[in-house]
């Protein structure tokens, strides 16, 4: 028997509806289409496997995962030409913004703990893009960042309300007119999804404040700031990614408020 097109085409339109529905609700199947395709699809795949390695409820200080994965998505979308992070601590939020930036952009990070400078030394070295600058970061000027205007400022090294609030006060002249400042540990710990490690770090702990009878502000230092910066530069608008339905250390993510254009001018 000859194999023609219309011969095939009907096995085609049956295997098809099929096909998509295995595409939609079948991980494993998905996950085998890439694998197929790969030759073709590589350059278009995104740089995530650091992820698995970042803690989500169980993380205590450093980025929860699926905020390093909003972090990741963000940066994809506005393609910063310089980060700004401040606080370095083990380099997670670094590798995550090196992972997700264009080779043209450059993240500069900002610890004056030595133990810092030497991790940084020991996995980035190298790293065309990376820029380690050790120094208090209320001492950062416009050249420590290469005299370019700052697209994204992620803070979260202090949590000392009159340090951070020196720091945005001396950095906001370098802000470009439409970067997004991201503030890390501005959420609340909802006791209904508390671990034992979580009631571990509130008996032991000495910067947190239970702040309603069922919600404990694990970094209560950085709520007063954004609420300093809401009260001083009221330009700046803010969005609070928080939750109550899972331990979330909080992203505030902040950006100028402006009109968009909708004509020429």
């Amino acid at each position: 028997m000859r194999v023609t097109t219309q011969s095939i085409q009907p096995i085609v339109d049956r295997v098809r509806p099929a096909a998509a529905r295995q595409f939609h609700r079948s991980r494993w199947f998905r996950n085998a289409m890439l694998a197929a395709n790969w030759p073709k699809l590589h350059a278009n795949t995104f740089d995530l496997a650091h992820l698995a390695w970042f803690e989500e409820e169980l993380a205590v200080g450093p980025l929860q995962r699926d905020e390093a994965l909003l972090l990741h998505a963000v940066v994809r979308v506005i393609r910063p030409a310089v980060v700004l992070e401040l606080g370095f601590l083990r380099g997670r939020s670094a590798l995550n913004f090196l992972a997700a930036v264009p080779p043209s952009s450059h993240l500069y990070a900002v610890d004056n703990d030595p133990h810092a400078q030497q991790r940084a030394r020991d996995v980035f070295d190298g790293v065309p893009n990376f820029h380690f600058i050790a120094k208090s970061q209320d001492e950062i000027g416009a050249a420590d960042v290469g005299g370019a205007p700052i697209d994204l400022l992620f803070m979260d090294a202090s949590h000392d309300v009159t340090l951070n609030q020196r720091t945005f006060e001396r950095l906001l002249d370098l802000l470009a007119p439409n970067a997004i400042v991201a503030v890390h540990d501005t959420g609340s710990w909802p006791l209904d999804h508390f671990l034992p490690l979580h009631h571990q770090c509130v008996r032991e702990g000495t910067e947190g404040e239970w702040i309603s009878d069922t919600q404990f502000a694990h970094q209560v230092a950085e709520r007063r700031f954004v609420n300093w910066i809401r009260e001083t530069h009221p330009e700046f608008a803010q969005l609070h990614l928080h939750s109550e339905r899972t331990v979330r250390h909080g992203l505030t993510l902040m950006q100028r408020s402006t009109a968009l254009p909708v004509e020429r001018s």
